[in-house]
């Protein structure tokens, strides 16, 4: 979710308050907190309520958590190191760590990096050592509420931290203008693949700007750009430009990659050293257990193989399918990108939950979004592609969908549409 820290000008009791009240209603839908009744997955359907749903909720992009060569691999890790090495690593990590370590950094052309339990907690352990008492943040408005959990640290050490328009890197460049003239670095926080909308950074755009403001460094959260985007899968901005000297940037394995996890990818082996031994939940959390760090290396070696090109161009051709269908329709997606993720702006809370209530009905699977994850009154029907589905599949989920979205009353509708279409700012 992606709602900046200051969204609501209101007491964090009523914000829960809030949310509460929406998730109640959401379970009361059958529309979050299910329960899968399969007792076998094959990527492409689950069972919820007794009803075969094909799944558009999936951020597995590219298939490969059923490929039985990352279950072979998670097997073999369990049955040499067991279920689990119950150790913080800053005393010993099993000898598995130093062979995925060596793969991911060479999907990112051998540069240095270190490997956390998630996402999350790369960023906590990387940011408060990145960012030091002298500097200043600005953050995309839409940056990944993991990066913004750890904004509260920094404020706490009196680092003055301030949201910067979605996108806006020309907004970004007069800040870091401004504020170079007192503070010794200026940090950038940014998403490479936005997680809501599914819109990505402007990479060559960012290098320019890195290149033009020698204060600025660039801290990049490209978990949905991994595995299905760039060179060896090594996402929207390592696998297209690589890893400026003022830029760190965190892939997650949780996703496409199709594993559990994170990578941090830093431009020298000094820095990563000095996270991976000053950075609180890398001395403090556990490890990725070893059947996640067997899956781990197989399907890094899928990334490293000659089947990755065949993956990305299969992905590739069902965003085209979709996005093809959707024009057809008459539906606009908000922020059309190359990512796998798709965005139907609904409006009001109400309608998106009913639209997605009758596509459930109709056989599909996609996510509600609400407040938090999105500003209240722009709720919408959130979905991902991925090479388990077929092309009828989202043929036919496009027609579902563009014929519950019209069945909305065209008052809530018709603004919305010129709203997207028109105002760049509402991207």
């Amino acid at each position: 979710m992606s709602q900046p820290i200051r969204a609501i000008r209101s007491s964090s009791s009523e914000r829960l308050n809030v949310i509460e009240a929406s998730a109640s209603e959401l379970r009361a839908r059958g529309l979050i907190h299910c329960t899968l009744e399969d007792s076998w997955l094959d990527g492409r359907t689950i069972t919820i309520g007794g009803r075969r749903l094909v799944n558009f909720g999936s951020c597995s992009y590219l298939g490969l958590e059923t490929d039985m060569r990352l279950k072979a691999g998670a097997c073999e890790a369990i049955m040499r190191y067991g279920t689990q090495f119950s150790s913080s690593r800053a005393y010993v990590s099993v000898p598995l760590y130093t062979e995925y370590q060596a793969l991911l950094s060479e999907m990112v052309g051998g540069l240095p990096l270190l490997v956390a339990p998630t996402t999350s907690l790369g960023h906590m352990a990387a940011m408060p050592v990145l960012i030091g008492d002298k500097d200043a943040v600005v953050y995309d408005a839409q940056v990944h509420a993991s990066v913004q959990a750890v904004l509260p640290t920094l404020i706490q050490r009196g680092i003055p931290c301030e949201p910067v328009r979605h996108n806006r890197l020309d907004k970004l460049e007069e800040r870091v203008q401004k504020l170079a003239a007192k503070y010794e670095r200026v940090f950038y926080l940014c998403d490479g693949v936005y997680s809501m909308h599914g819109d990505v950074v402007d990479v060559d755009a960012l290098f320019a700007l890195l290149d033009r403001q020698p204060s600025l460094f660039a801290y990049v959260d490209d978990a949905h750009g991994v595995g299905w985007a760039g060179r060896h899968g090594a996402g929207v901005v390592l696998g297209t430009r690589g890893i400026h000297q003022r830029m760190l940037v965190t892939l997650g394995l949780a996703k496409s990659f199709a594993t559990c996890g994170a990578a941090i990818v830093v431009p020298t082996p000094e820095l990563a050293t000095r996270i991976f031994t000053c950075g609180s939940t890398m001395i403090f959390s556990g490890p990725l257990q070893p059947a996640q760090l067997g899956a781990g290396i197989a399907s890094a070696k899928i990334h490293l193989s000659r089947e990755l090109d065949p993956l990305q161009a299969k992905l590739l051709r069902h965003i085209d399918v979709f996005d093809r269908a959707t024009e057809a329709e008459g539906l606009v997606t908000l922020s059309p990108s190359p990512s796998p993720i798709r965005f139907v702006e609904v409006g009001a809370e109400q309608s998106a939950m009913q639209v997605c209530e009758s596509l459930r009905g109709a056989g599909y699977f996609v996510n509600v979004a609400v407040f938090p994850a999105v500003p209240r009154g722009r709720a919408g029907v959130r979905l991902m592609l991925n090479t388990h589905q077929t092309e009828r599949d989202i043929l036919d989920l496009v027609r579902s969908l563009a014929s519950f979205v019209t069945a909305e009353p065209e008052s809530r509708k018709l603004p919305m549409r010129r709203r997207i279409a028109s105002s760049p700012e509402a991207r």
